[in-house]
């Protein structure tokens, strides 16, 4: 099986996890790391072994990315999406997926147009707190829980 070549955009904190899901699963290859902070870019390029880019543009013109992991401030996940997908890559973004309505449909759209598939995460499986809580459920601490 050929690996699914991810970029990271966005190399904030929760672009931590991203790299570390990425790097754990099988047929799945970190290969670019951007943002436009350098120390940030260049940190997480080094632990992971991916090449390191601080321009957006530069990023996406590396043909063997399939796939960019939307990680960037909240107010930029639309146009980063969308500049994304009009240069032909899948993209997975992290929630919310946008800050208006709008721009949730400027994304689907620009989807559909490049006949690209859009993925938003919202889950909370591996959330600490989130795990704690369904521990202590299952264990009958909280007493039966009625909603």
């Amino acid at each position: 099986m050929n690996n699914i070549n991810i970029a990271i955009l966005g190399c904030g904190r929760i672009a931590q996890r991203h790299a570390e899901h990425i790097n754990n699963t099988e047929g799945l290859a970190l290969v670019a790391v951007c943002d436009n902070v350098l120390e940030k870019v260049q940190k997480l390029g080094k632990e992971y072994n991916a090449s390191i880019h601080t321009d957006i543009t530069d990023l996406l013109e590396d043909e063997k990315i399939d796939v960019v992991s939307i990680c960037s401030p909240n107010g930029l996940h639309a146009s980063h999406s969308i500049e994304s997908l009009k240069a032909g890559k899948h993209v997975l973004c992290e929630k919310p997926m946008a800050i208006s309505v709008y721009d949730c449909g400027e994304m689907i759209k620009a989807a559909e147009n490049a006949n690209k598939r859009l993925f938003v995460i919202k889950q909370n499986r591996f959330n600490p707190p989130v795990n704690a809580i369904k521990k202590a459920i299952d264990n009958g601490r909280l007493g039966k829980i009625n909603s």
